[in-house]
């Protein structure tokens, strides 16, 4: 039994085995690193956006002449967008081409334009989705996130996947349910998932 232990430990090169373990670890640390803080920022403003969100609707039922200023809140979000937001305008298509093939980044400014530009048509009777509006918050920081610590491409893909995973499930409150979501788009794991 000695004999064949041994065997075993000789043939098993010990310093590769460490090695290759140590460098996941070191990945998995920096991973979660980069990751917590993301997902803690998308949960907290998602956070916010549902508070405002519950603020702004119970506004519009205490006071039912808003709606009759709807076509205000049109117009200052139209105008807003149109004074800041040129470089956001793809909206959602422009994450899902991020996610694809990251290159120019989504703009940082994104996710104050759209929280704003959602809380104002909900508070005057506006239909705008939570969904959307999960994308790109979660997008958008998660982009910010990529550009400050300069990640490459592959790592801007995965983490505008997990952005877009932590705003949907901090809008639908559902935290470990949208990571399917994020597998779906991505290439590797596209045949497994179905749309």
């Amino acid at each position: 039994m000695r004999a064949k232990f041994a065997i075993l430990l000789s043939n098993l090169n010990v310093l590769t085995f460490v090695r290759d373990r140590h460098d996941h670890a070191l990945s998995v640390l920096r991973w979660l690193a980069l990751l917590v803080p993301m997902a803690a920022a998308v949960g907290s403003l998602c956070a916010a956006f549902l508070w405002s969100l519950d603020i702004a609707t119970r506004t519009r039922f205490a006071h039912p002449w808003l709606l009759f200023l709807l076509p205000v809140g049109g117009f200052a979000v139209g105008l807003l967008y149109h004074l800041f937001g040129r470089s956001v305008e793809g909206g959602n298509n422009l994450i899902v081409e991020q996610v694809h093939e990251p290159g120019g980044g989504v703009p940082l400014r994104m996710a104050p334009l759209i929280f704003l530009g959602t809380v104002v048509t909900h508070l005057f009777g506006g239909s705008a989705g939570r969904e959307g509006t999960a994308v790109q918050l979660g997008g958008s920081l998660a982009s910010a996130f990529a550009t400050m610590f300069r990640l490459d491409a592959e790592s801007t893909r995965i983490i505008l996947m997990a952005g877009i995973a932590a705003g949907f499930g901090a809008v639908f409150g559902t935290p470990c349910g949208f990571r399917l979501n994020a597998a779906r788009h991505s290439e590797e794991f596209r045949p497994g998932i179905p749309d």
